[in-house]
């Protein structure tokens, strides 16, 4: 089972309630079987869930995400998420697309 954590591009601060400048994460896994438990373990309810959007006919369906704040971020960590830069989960991203390795 592998959990991923990074840090959302572009993501100084959520609009609406959410106008703290601070920083925001994701929490994403291989498959959503994985994600779903995982989130759960660490207080995250479903309906928080962000399913990843398909951008091509060539993009696998993939698994999307959960926003996580730093401390949501720190509990994923020190329960087994792997950290990720966020380029580290866009290489991923684009092998998956090409083939290179199988999607979730």
């Amino acid at each position: 089972m592998t959990i991923y954590v990074y840090k959302l591009k572009g993501m100084g601060a959520l609009p609406g309630a959410y106008s703290y400048n601070v920083p925001w994460f994701g929490l994403t896994a291989d498959t959503e079987d994985e994600l779903h438990p995982f989130a759960e373990t660490i207080g995250l309810y479903r309906h928080f869930y962000h399913p990843r959007s398909v951008a091509g006919p060539r993009q696998p369906p993939g698994v999307g995400h959960y926003d996580l704040d730093q401390g949501e971020r720190d509990r994923a960590v020190a329960n087994g998420a792997q950290p990720l830069t966020w380029r580290q989960r866009e290489r991923i991203l684009r092998k998956q697309a090409a083939g290179d390795i199988k999607a979730p």
